[in-house]
């Protein structure tokens, strides 16, 4: 019987939470700026982790758009709705 969860799958889980947890933690920040805390902290840069982190957390969200060097940035921002 296989494990539900392999070690890759769990890293990977892993470094798409350090994301969210950077982005409650340092406000919004564009995705070079997450990029950049990425490779300081030694972590890998993978597309599929960035995803997971940023599309795919219901507590992620682009709140806007922003030109840094001719180039589109969005700026995420970690976000809790109300639900009262």
């Amino acid at each position: 019987m296989r494990k539900r969860w392999t070690e890759e799958r769990r890293l990977q889980r892993e470094h798409a939470d350090w994301i969210v947890g950077y982005l409650r933690i340092h406000g919004p920040q564009t995705t070079r700026e997450i990029i950049q805390a990425l490779k300081q902290e030694g972590r890998p840069v993978q597309a599929h982790i960035m995803s997971r982190a940023l599309r795919k957390s219901p507590f992620v969200t682009c709140v806007e758009k922003r030109i840094v060097d001719g180039q589109q940035h969005s700026v995420w921002a970690f976000q809790i709705d109300d639900l009262e």
